[in-house]
């Protein structure tokens, strides 16, 4: 009987070892994935840093929180070597982020700024490594980012005024090699919207409308450098600017008309032509309503006089351009 239990019971641990399907697995490291989108520019009179932070481990494990961002600066040397220049960079605080949702963890954004005037004409390399576990279960060194500090580039003291062809935009110029952005926010944007760039001191918006208030702002960049942004400059173009005066004015004289053409205005607001004429020497006068098409046959007309013609250009807002150089014909 006793023999029999203790042959049940050997069975029993037998089976149970049976149970086990693979070798124990170590704990995990809790090593970072590296840092990659690490960006640094110089705006006005700061460093500006920002980065997001990865989402999982060496080994593929969602993050929660981290224990430290190590964050450095230090002299970007040639040919650079990341244990020389992490021993003598300096070291910036910076505070972690909130704890991430392990089910759906995200990358989360961070943003430091560091005063121009800590690293004025220097070379810098900018790195970032980060730690969930201890201070020496760090991530790999995160990409560079490299900067010649220079002074401050200042605001651009810009202006704007209303053309027949659009909003210019005018500032004073800083130097070489210096390029403009323009920004414009209207009345559907909930922020300022980049519209272009400019090399020189000027840009025409060729797509403001009039009777449209706008607020404009222009950077001043160089390189990897930027200044503040202008102070808003608001404006509502107003349309007190007459078409194009008409061109190519030609009179026929027939049997019992005379027939005035001219070629077609090509501004996209035009309402129509005046036509004007004078005649046998006297002074020019209006004739007819206003047209719609650049032709018109004038049939009150005598023979034995000499007719001259010029033509006026209206748009929609009732400006009316200067007038056309004159055609004449004797009938």
């Amino acid at each position: 009987m006793r023999r029999g239990a203790i042959g049940c019971l050997s069975c029993i641990f037998w089976l149970s070892g049976c149970g086990y399907v693979g070798p124990v697995l170590p704990p995990s490291p809790q090593l970072p994935q590296a840092i990659t989108d690490l960006k640094a520019i110089e705006r006005g009179d700061q460093i500006v840093i920002t980065f997001t932070t990865p989402v999982r481990t060496t080994d593929n494990l969602a993050i929660k929180q981290f224990s430290e961002i190590d964050l450095r600066i230090g002299s970007a040397s040639i040919p650079f070597d990341f244990d020389q220049w992490a021993a003598t960079a300096t070291q910036y605080s910076l505070t972690p982020p909130p704890a991430n949702d392990l089910d759906d963890p995200q990358p989360l954004p961070l943003k430091k700024t560091i005063p121009v005037s800590e690293w004025l004409n220097k070379r810098v390399a900018v790195a970032v490594r980060t730690a969930v576990k201890k201070t020496d279960h760090y991530s790999p060194w995160s990409n560079r980012a490299v900067l010649e500090v220079v002074p401050p580039l200042s605001p651009p003291q810009a202006k704007a005024i209303a053309t027949a062809h659009g909003v210019l935009l005018t500032w004073e110029p800083q130097g070489a090699e210096m390029e403009y952005r323009v920004y414009r926010q209207g009345p559907g944007d909930q922020a300022p919207v980049q519209i272009g760039t400019s090399k020189s001191t000027d840009y025409l918006d060729t797509a403001a409308q009039y009777e449209t208030a706008y607020t404009y702002t222009v950077v001043a960049t160089k390189g990897s450098v930027e200044s503040l942004t202008s102070e808003p400059i608001p404006i509502k173009p107003i349309d007190k600017f007459p078409p194009s005066v008409p061109a190519s004015i030609t009179a026929l004289g027939g049997p019992e008309s005379i027939e005035i053409s001219w070629q077609r205005s090509p501004e996209p607001d035009l309402k129509g032509y005046y036509l004007y004429r004078s005649v046998s020497g006297g002074p020019f006068e209006r004739i007819a309503d206003l047209l719609t098409l650049p032709t018109y046959s004038d049939r009150k007309v005598e023979h034995g006089h000499t007719y001259r013609y010029e033509v006026t250009a209206i748009d929609q807002k009732g400006n009316e351009s200067a007038k056309s150089a004159p055609a004449e014909v004797v009938f």
